[in-house]
């Protein structure tokens, strides 16, 4: 497996952001963006991050001559796993998934000893609160880019998502609106903004559905509808990750001698499978059992070889570690794993390890 690229990242543009603000960076920046920001000296940076909207998904809905493809800079990569989860958190704080501890939709609790879907605070496959709330674990909190601007210089930063309390923007239109009107206010800002699509989609309908190529241009014509309207703005389009078509894996109905190895349900992701073994299975008997069912699909990761990769960043911790297990199961095909019939199944996932899951596109859209 190559290394995770973390210096042509989601979190390079964070950092690139913090430079521009005069906050020091955690991590290299971006010099492409590092150069247009200096010279150009915006009074708006933008940061849309539409979510799902990998560079082959991009490619897929959108011809070279639409708006948003004319205005791609480049490729750049998400982070490990590339899932909602770790990588809108990487690029909010600017921090790899190995320090902000966010590593996916479901992560294990030493201290609660519990499998908990960390947005829905919630233990795993369950509608049950958790002994412990995430946010209660001092680990678990984290401090935003858009914290730091707000709470470091007398600029102002702005957060657009259906999941900020204090102003939910729950559509493209809203958040666009919100755009146009914060853009006016006198005095140097950045804005950050989220929408749930194309990902939320895709899951459902398939990355080749009708439905979901009219909301990627209906996202295209719309932005380039905004930039007419904009000045002295920059925004950057971003993605946290790319989907693919993928097929389940159930291991209690398909794989039961496998899934009566475990010790409790994997973490992390379907795509990026955290497994913990009982303590009477030995790890050859696993392993010849992932080689027979599961060794053209996934790729099966000792901790300490996960550790080598840098996969989720190079900060080594128990928090990770507790997670992870014995084995990480990362998959290299179309194919998903579901603990259980309690897990979802999609018809379009994330979170692996090809290309069209972790390539995300660039895209800079100059209103100056």
């Amino acid at each position: 497996m190559e290394v995770i690229n973390y210096k042509n990242s989601i979190i390079n543009i964070s950092n690139s952001i913090l430079k521009y603000f005069n906050i020091l960076p955690y991590h290299e920046t971006l010099k492409d963006i590092d150069k247009l920001l200096t010279e150009k000296k915006y009074q708006n940076v933008v940061v849309l991050l539409c979510d799902g909207l990998g560079s082959k998904n991009l490619k897929d809905c959108l011809s070279n001559k639409d708006f948003l493809r004319k205005k791609k800079v480049k490729d750049i990569m998400s982070v490990f796993p590339p899932t909602t989860t770790s990588a809108t958190t990487s690029f909010l704080t600017g921090l790899t998934p190995s320090e902000h501890h966010w590593y996916g939709w479901d992560m294990y609790f030493q201290d609660s000893n519990e499998t908990i879907s960390l947005f829905l605070n919630k233990v795993k496959g369950t509608k049950k609160k958790p002994n412990l709330d995430v946010l209660k674990r001092d680990y678990m909190q984290y401090e935003t880019i858009i914290d730091l601007i707000n709470k470091k210089t007398n600029k102002k930063a702005y957060y657009l998502s259906p999941f900020n309390i204090e102003n939910p923007c729950d559509t493209l239109e809203s958040v666009l609106e919100n755009i146009l009107k914060l853009s006016k206010e006198k005095g140097q800002k950045f804005i950050y903004s989220y929408i749930e699509n194309p990902d939320k989609l895709m899951h459902h309908y398939g990355i080749y559905s009708k439905k979901v190529q009219q909301e990627v241009k209906k996202i295209n014509d719309k932005l380039e509808i905004l930039s007419q309207k904009l000045k002295d703005t920059v925004i950057f389009v971003i993605a946290d990750h790319g989907l693919i078509s993928t097929k389940y894996i159930n291991l209690k109905k398909d794989i039961p001698s496998l899934y009566d190895m475990l010790l409790r349900p994997t973490a992390i992701e379907s795509r990026a499978c955290g497994i913990k073994l009982k303590d009477n299975v030995k790890k050859e008997d696993f392993e010849k059992l992932f080689n027979t069912y599961l060794q053209d699909k996934f790729t099966l990761l000792t901790y300490e070889q996960v550790l080598k990769l840098q996969l989720f960043g190079d900060k080594e911790n128990s928090y990770l570690k507790d997670t992870i297990g014995d084995y990480l199961l990362v998959a290299t095909s179309n194919f998903s794993i579901n603990y259980d019939d309690t897990s979802p199944a999609f018809k379009a996932n994330h979170a692996g390890y090809t290309k069209d899951e972790l390539l995300v596109p660039l895209i800079v859209i100059d209103c100056k």
